[in-house]
């Protein structure tokens, strides 16, 4: 794996996950209590023996700067690793100049300056806001045995999901003869569905409307990228460049995925992504002891539990939780939650810094509800972001209801969302469900 360079796309603006992302990239959202997004590709990466890594992105790159820079680091004496954070920056180039990225490919060509001092065979290029474990290297070797110039990673998925993704359509050795993005024309979806021959070819048993499509994970050769991204000005990878691959006759090949994958670029995606790791056994599963997924070791105090009752529930470190009721929730780093509360469906991502004594009363001085979840509050389906103040007797609730914000909430796909360092006056009601 000496020889393959691994490119994380960051992504956009970010608008399907705001406000989540109205102070951080999407790679830099806070998953599972105490990680972050981008943790997942990376773990990927350093797992499948890839330690050769650039992540892409070009808005608010400041707290993935930061999280990248405090968690991973590599022995210069013995490993050559780097993961490193490329910003779009302005560029120029004749009498034009250029800035933000406009798509995936456009993102990857703007950099190929940076790769291209570096002498790798194979370019990994993944997408920074997906949660699925993966072996990079038995893609990789696949692509190589098959002599492929590109290949794609594809999960089997069912109708209701295809409009969302692209689309493919292979032969009987995997080759792809027809990519399509986003489908949305009855007839051609139809056209792209698996038939029984690809089934009994993997001896898997026969199933009707299913599909293959794209996961975002590509492996590119050196030079079959260089030129797709110099010989036209495509801007992204599903919509162009893949399609014309093909028809210019490159051998792009599909490996087929069997493991669990879930796109977390939307408010409820991620909602529902969170809340399944509390079940009794999800399919992505945190306490892999072999493939472990890496992030920032803070070293915080265990968890002080004063009295209280929980369900279904992930809890991480350097919490304080008094005498309340939590059920189907993850609460994140360094949360208070005070006596008489009850939680049910929601994700508590925690605070930057230890809410201590002192830094509590400065808040009781100046009349503020204290950091984190104060005493007798009731919240449900909802997500408090980091820092939050979240005063007593307050009452959160989301619901089917259409979008809507105010100066420190959003109601998004259902879900009430608490704006990170937002305070909330104690007897606050917002009920929507």
């Amino acid at each position: 794996m000496d020889n393959v360079l691994a490119m994380i796309l960051g992504g956009g603006r970010g608008t399907r996950l705001h406000p989540l992302t109205k102070e951080r990239s999407k790679p830099a959202v806070p998953l599972a209590g105490k990680y972050r997004l981008i943790d997942i590709p990376i773990s990927n990466c350093l797992n499948s023996g890839i330690d050769q890594i650039f992540v892409l992105t070009q808005f608010l790159s400041q707290s993935l700067n930061q999280h990248i820079s405090t968690t991973y680091h590599f022995d210069p004496y013995r490993r050559q690793g780097f993961i490193s954070v490329l910003a779009a920056e302005q560029q120029t180039e004749g009498n034009a100049t250029y800035d933000w990225y406009q798509g995936t490919a456009d993102a990857i060509r703007k950099n190929m300056r940076h790769a291209e001092r570096l002498k790798f065979h194979e370019f990994l290029i993944l997408s920074g806001d997906h949660l699925y474990r993966m072996d990079y290297e038995q893609m990789i070797e696949e692509h190589r045995e098959r002599g492929a110039d590109i290949t794609v990673s594809a999960l089997v998925v069912s109708r209701k999901n295809v409009s969302e993704l692209g689309v493919m359509d292979i032969d009987d050795h995997g080759h792809i003869e027809r990519f399509v993005e986003k489908p949305d024309e009855p007839k051609i979806i139809d056209s792209l569905e698996i038939g029984p021959r690809f089934f009994k070819l993997r001896d898997e048993p026969v199933q009707k409307g299913l599909f293959l499509a794209n996961m975002g994970v590509y492996v590119f050769n050196r030079k079959t990228l260089h030129d797709l991204l110099n010989k036209k000005d495509d801007q992204d990878f599903g919509k162009e460049i893949l399609p014309h691959a093909i028809e210019s006759g490159l051998k792009v090949y599909a490996h087929k995925f069997n493991g669990y994958w879930e796109d977390i670029g939307t408010i409820r995606a991620f909602f529902d992504a969170n809340l399944a790791l509390t079940d009794p056994i999800p399919k992505f599963d945190f306490f892999d002891e072999v493939d472990r997924i890496y992030t920032h070791a803070r070293f915080l105090p265990p968890i002080k539990i004063n009295g209280a009752s929980f369900g279904r529930t992930l809890v991480a470190d350097g919490c304080i939780i008094d005498h309340c009721d939590i059920f189907h929730s993850v609460i994140g780093i360094r949360s208070c939650i005070g006596v008489g509360s009850r939680l049910e469906h929601v994700i508590v991502m925690g605070n930057d810094y230890q809410p201590t004594e002192e830094k509590q009363k400065s808040f009781r001085d100046k009349n503020l509800p204290y950091v984190g979840i104060g005493k007798n509050c009731y919240i449900r389906q909802a997500i408090i972001d980091k820092d939050a103040h979240v005063g007593d007797g307050c009452k959160l609730v989301g619901g089917d209801q259409p979008d809507q914000s105010g100066e420190n909430w959003t109601l998004r796909d259902g879900i009430l969302c608490i704006h990170k360092g937002a305070i909330i006056p104690h007897g606050t009601e917002l009920i929507f469900g």
